[in-house]
């Protein structure tokens, strides 16, 4: 629960950032499309990887996974 807590902490400071100094964020405008447009793939890839996986890989899985939510949202 506490690492939700940070993820949400650092989702709220980046949409911060996003809002009042948006140059931070500019080099990412240029994949922004691609990373818009490839939600439902990624999000079947790591449901899939997800199920078929080990603990460890798991986790590595549902970490990556969580950085692409957070570019999702933010850029």
């Amino acid at each position: 629960m506490r690492t939700l807590g940070y993820i949400f902490i650092f989702l709220g400071l980046l949409i911060l950032l996003k809002e009042f100094q948006p140059a931070l964020l500019e080099p990412l405008k240029a994949y922004a499309p691609y990373i818009k447009n490839s939600f439902w793939g990624v999000t079947l890839m790591a449901i899939g990887l997800y199920m078929i996986t080990k603990r460890w890989v798991r986790r590595t899985v549902l970490a990556l996974y969580v950085i692409y939510l957070i570019l999702y949202l933010v850029v």
